[in-house]
């Protein structure tokens, strides 16, 4: 049976540094109608907004959406402080993400019939003890606590990111310059690169700390696939 899916997020599911796990998700089904809106450096205000507007615009109807959000949130505030001249978007602060998100789903649901489901954050370094993670986690709590009260179906990356990286050696970059992320956008068209510039760096299931290498990618992929299959 075709069904129709929507895939929104940052540049995570947009996929154009690093792999993207949409195109592999399509792999597994190819009889599916897989359209991705992610977009690079948005975050839970833009992605939700975006949503909704398409919902609103009733061109076409989902028979399941996937959300990908909320990495932004807590990485552009703490590349600000490294990279000065960056602009901010819209973001919205940790204590305030929970009741965002409770809002957002309560709003989709008003226009949509759709299955949801929602990853939580794979990671921000790959270094999982740091301040970062540590604030990704309290995240990813909240994630799963507002999705299951709004009855969407939880794919837990983070919790395949964390058993890998407890028991990988893997070094603490993240994106350390800002010019990389335009090299690694022509740098990572191919697999075989992506992982190459990954493993110069140090690191096992991403390119730069954030954006995914084949292993992340596919995890993304066969988490979400997993609920895909009951559905």
């Amino acid at each position: 049976m075709t069904k129709k899916i929507l895939f929104i997020g940052d540049s995570i599911t947009e996929g154009k540094i690093g792999i993207g796990y949409v195109e592999i998700i399509q792999l597994y089904f190819p009889e599916f109608r897989c359209k991705n809106y992610g977009r690079g450096s948005d975050t839970l205000s833009g992605i939700f907004t975006r949503l909704l507007k398409i919902l609103k615009s009733h061109t076409e109807k989902y028979d399941i959406i996937v959300i990908e959000a909320g990495l932004n949130d807590l990485f552009i505030p703490y590349l600000k402080k490294k990279w000065n001249f960056i602009s901010i978007r819209k973001v919205t602060p940790l204590n305030k993400i929970k009741d965002f998100y409770d809002n957002g789903l309560r709003t989709i649901r008003l226009h949509t019939n759709a299955k949801i489901i929602i990853t939580t954050i794979s990671c921000l370094g790959e270094d999982i003890s740091s301040p970062l993670n540590q604030k990704r986690r309290i995240v990813n709590d909240q994630i799963k606590e507002v999705g299951s009260k709004h009855g969407a179906h939880i794919a837990d990356v983070s919790l395949i990111f964390n058993k890998i990286l407890r028991k990988a050696i893997s070094s603490n970059y993240l994106m350390d310059n800002p010019l990389n992320l335009v090299f690694d956008y022509f740098r990572s068209k191919q697999m075989s690169w992506a992982d190459d510039i990954g493993r110069k760096r140090g690191l096992v299931l991403t390119i730069d700390g954030g954006h995914l290498n084949s292993k992340g990618a596919i995890i993304f992929a066969r988490e979400i696939s997993r609920i895909l299959n009951i559905l």
